[in-house]
């Protein structure tokens, strides 16, 4: 096994920001809006446009716009449209924006703002979305995004949570059956934190592996969200054994794993969303 690996490093260089504050309609149970404290909490466009100064101020070179989602499964982003031109206009950031499953004409929108990147969280069973993320979006929503978004915008990477249905594995491989058959850059895997309740690593390992066996086409990555535990350099690991071809805040004994298979790290203080081409 020889190539490089890229080792992403999003902090401070990627900016967070929340246009709803800390509110969500969801509530889910592994988030429960908590992560959202940890973004500028904008929810007017005039706030925004301050959170895109600030960003700049401090050093970032991208800003990450996202927020809690209603119940019909996106991110209200109508009435922020200009100021996420301007705000782009203004400091030359890039623009990535996890928005969830909006209509053609929002996506349109996006593309006409320019926006740099879409970040799509992609799951693949009804039963998760009705019950325990109590949404009433559809599967199939997530079909129509994945392979017309790009019409629309330049770069399109699903991310897919496994676990999210309480630890347990349930749409993952339709997810990614979906993410593979669509018009994509790049997949991101995530896992559930461990207080959550982490699937077994091996039903993990099988996720992996069937995403890297299916994703031909684009780049997959070890993303953000992953166990902190006894089992973050054993997900890295098997990151490396499959060949992915990227992890974002890797360990520096994952990354002397990679050395050890012939790989090359290559640090990239970026999200991985923007994997070289």
């Amino acid at each position: 096994m020889k190539g490089r690996i890229y080792c992403f490093r999003p902090s401070p260089v990627v900016y967070g920001i929340s246009i709803t504050g800390k509110r969500c309609e969801l509530q889910c149970g592994h988030c429960s809006g908590k992560y959202l404290s940890a973004m500028d909490a904008t929810e007017t466009p005039e706030s925004l446009m301050d959170a895109f100064v600030a960003a700049k101020e401090a050093g970032a070179k991208c800003v990450l716009i996202s927020g809690g989602f209603t119940r019909e499964g996106k991110l209200p982003i109508s009435e922020f449209m200009e100021a996420l031109r301007e705000g782009k206009q203004k400091t030359g950031l890039k623009v990535e924006i996890h928005a969830g499953v909006i209509s053609d004409k929002e996506l349109a929108a996006l593309g006409d703002v320019g926006i740099d990147a879409l970040l799509l969280d992609v799951i693949g069973d009804q039963e998760t979305i009705t019950d325990y993320m109590g949404g009433s979006w559809h599967v199939k929503d997530y079909e129509r995004i994945l392979k017309t978004a790009k019409n629309w915008v330049p770069i399109l990477t699903p991310h897919i949570l496994i676990g999210v249905s309480n630890g347990k594995i349930k749409g993952e491989f339709h997810a990614i059956d979906m993410v593979a058959e669509g018009n994509i850059d790049s997949l991101a895997l995530l896992t559930l934190m461990d207080e959550y309740g982490t699937p077994r690593l091996d039903e993990v390992e099988k996720v992996m592996q069937y995403a890297k066996d299916r994703v031909k086409k684009a780049s997959l990555t070890l993303g953000c969200m992953r166990s902190r535990g006894k089992e973050r350099l054993a997900l890295e690991m098997l990151a490396i054994d499959m060949d992915f071809d990227g992890i974002a805040n890797p360990t520096k004994e994952s990354m002397e794993y990679a050395k050890s298979k012939g790989m090359i790290p290559v640090e990239i203080e970026d999200c991985c969303v923007f994997i070289p081409k």
